[in-house]
């Protein structure tokens, strides 16, 4: 028979709060809306005698500074199939049970990892990196794993007789049956499992429904439990909920970096780095802020991508208070090594990628450009802007460069008309190009030299007329 993990979440909404530590000091509980009753609650509120299941106005009158937040179950949801991604790069065959448990073939894993203890030691040091609490236990079959989880049985266990004798010592109300047929169980005196196992499966079939009939062929083995697993899709996204309303942006460092943290720890384990980031800010009855963040040669370190976020940070105005953060990779690239030169040497500890990622975060993308030559005699067209970077790949370039031209540091965006006395060298450049368009050039240009001791690069045209294209540094 396959072993089947089953991890159970009490407190998953809860938990996916960003619980500062000035936060520790109000007790807080979360309410289900119809049932008008505590489904969760922190420490602090346990500390006051609030416990799960107590009415709204009992908990209340217990603690005057509780704070109460609703339980939103369609969160959790999607709060589990974060972690169910999260869990799925270090073991296969997860299937989701909203809204907050998951199912974990164990059986497919031990070949890997030769023993359930071994196993369960990976998958626990990458769960507790989410920080969420969870009960946890084994079985063979996925209903026997999931009672003895949510019973807090926690144990890891390959012991088939023993699992079996837990299960019997389980109450009946926390079977998955309708509580109308567990009100009629209990008539007729059953009132744990061990009563309800001690039954031939021939004998409920006759007093019973064929769901009951099933549930316990499927607990025990007897009958195939079909399960659907989750396939997660090739992305990295996830949601953090702030505990208070933060309307400062300098205070989403902390909660960035627990985002860029899980960030990072994915990354290495798919050996990747990441180029683009999007970061949504949820502020409180407003549009979501979304902010782009970029890192040229691709980068996985939490401490990289918190100081670009912070330098873009710097120049965001939030026009209301953050109350979450969704962080989501845009574009994933592989790894690739850098290489220098042996004989250069170490030129610094940054590089021309990461030089660019942050000008891009500081001053934003459409203020940052490269300059690329092309193959054209015309100057003002010959130097173009470009992408950052991207003159480097350009096929054109180094040959262009190779050609003997003076050409110098400052070139005007249009030439100017010449205003001054000059003293001209006798090295003049004639262009004569252009005419396949309608900017065709005929000039004669020369490097002169100013009464106040300026080198300026100048040129006349067919009408006789001077101009100032550019200056020498």
């Amino acid at each position: 028979m396959a072993l089947w993990l089953y991890l159970h979440f009490p407190s998953l909404q809860l938990d996916a709060m960003y619980q500062q530590a000035e936060a520790q000091t109000y007790p807080l509980i979360i309410v289900h809306d119809k049932q008008n009753e505590v489904v969760q609650l922190n420490p602090l509120a346990a500390n006051e005698g609030i416990k799960v299941g107590m009415g709204l106005g009992t908990a209340s009158s217990l603690c005057a500074e509780l704070q109460v937040k609703p339980y939103d179950q369609a969160t959790e949801q999607k709060i589990l199939k974060r972690i169910a991604h999260w869990l799925y790069s270090v073991t296969a065959d997860i299937a989701l049970y909203p809204p907050n448990g998951l199912l974990i073939g164990a059986s497919s894993m031990l070949s890997l990892h030769h023993s359930l203890a071994g196993y369960w030691r990976m998958l626990s040091q990458h769960l507790e990196r989410l920080a969420f609490n969870y009960r946890y236990a084994t079985g063979y079959s996925p209903h026997a794993a999931r009672i003895l989880a949510r019973q807090g049985f926690n144990q890891i266990s390959a012991d088939k007789n023993g699992l079996i004798e837990q299960i019997k010592k389980q109450p009946l109300s926390c079977a998955d049956l309708d509580t109308r047929v567990i009100t009629r169980l209990r008539k007729v005196g059953i009132h744990t499992f061990a009563e309800l196992l001690s039954l031939s499966l021939s004998q409920l079939s006759k007093r019973f429904s064929l769901d009951v009939v099933n549930y316990i062929g499927q607990l025990t083995g007897h009958i195939r439990h079909h399960v659907t697993f989750y396939i997660p899709p090739e992305h990295f996204e996830q949601y953090l909920e702030l505990y208070h309303e933060v309307s400062n942006s300098q205070y989403l460092e902390k909660p960035l970096l627990k985002l860029y943290k899980l960030l990072e720890h994915y990354l290495r384990l798919k050996d990747k780095t990441a180029s683009e980031l999007l970061i949504a800010l949820h502020q409180r009855d407003c549009d979501d802020l979304n902010l782009s963040i970029i890192a040229a040669q691709g980068e996985y370190k939490a401490e990289k991508w918190l100081q670009l976020t912070t330098l873009q940070l710097e120049s965001v105005v939030l026009n209301a208070p953050v109350v979450g953060i969704t962080l989501k990779v845009q574009r994933i690239l592989h790894k690739y090594v850098q290489h220098t030169d042996l004989f250069q040497g170490v030129k610094g500890h940054q590089s021309p990628e990461e030089l660019v990622s942050i000008l891009t975060a500081k001053l934003g993308s459409n203020r940052v450009k490269g300059i690329q030559v092309i193959q054209d005699h015309r100057p003002e067209i010959e130097n173009q802007l470009c992408e950052p970077l991207s003159a480097y790949s350009s096929p054109c370039t180094e040959s262009t460069l190779r050609q003997n031209k003076l050409r110098p540091s400052l070139l005007f965006s249009s030439p100017v008309p010449l205003q001054e006395q000059i003293t001209l060298m006798p090295y003049p450049e004639r262009i004569m190009t252009g005419w396949w368009d309608s900017h065709q050039v005929i000039r004669d240009y020369f490097i002169g030299r100013t009464e106040s001791g300026r080198w300026l690069w100048l040129f006349k045209d067919h009408n006789q007329q001077w101009f100032v294209h550019g200056m020498f540094s």
